[in-house]
C-alpha cells in the first residue's frame, strides 16, 4: 500500500515517498502510532522516517522514540529536513538500505 498525498505532507516527505517508491519499499505517509503521527512507515521492516525541521526537541523526540519501540516494536530513523534533496538522493538512499540490512537481519534473528 503506497500512500496517498494529503495536506499535511511535507515537500520532504514527498520526496522521501518518491524515492522510496522508486526503490520498491512499501511505505505510507502520516502512519498513525496513538498517541503519535510517523511522517513516512516502512511496514516490512518496522521502521519509521521522522523528517526533523528546526523546530524539533531532542528530549520530546527521545521519549517518542522510546515509546514507539517499546508499545509498537518499532525503530526510529531521524534524519534533519535539510538532507532530503535530489543532491542528497544517493546518500540517503545508501543510508536507509544500510538501516533496512540492519533491520532485516533483527527480524530473522
Amino acid at each position: 500500500m503506497f500512500s496517498e498525498i494529503s495536506k499535511r505532507d511535507t515537500k520532504e516527505q514527498l520526496l522521501v515517498s518518491k524515492w522510496l517508491t522508486e526503490i520498491g519499499l512499501e511505505h505510507s505517509l502520516e502512519e498513525e502510532f496513538p498517541p503519535y503521527w510517523a511522517d513516512v512507515y516502512i511496514h516490512d521492516i518496522r521502521l519509521v522516517i521522522e523528517l526533523d525541521g528546526a523546530f524539533h526537541l531532542k528530549k520530546r523526540d527521545a521519549k517518542r522514540d522510546k515509546h514507539l519501540l517499546e508499545e509498537y516494536k518499532v525503530s526510529t530513523w531521524r534524519v534533519d529536513n535539510s538532507s532530503v534533496t535530489a543532491r542528497n538522493k544517493a546518500n540517503f538512499i545508501k543510508e536507509l538500505m544500510d538501516k533496512v540490512e540492519e533491520r532485516s537481519n533483527a527480524k530473522s534473528k
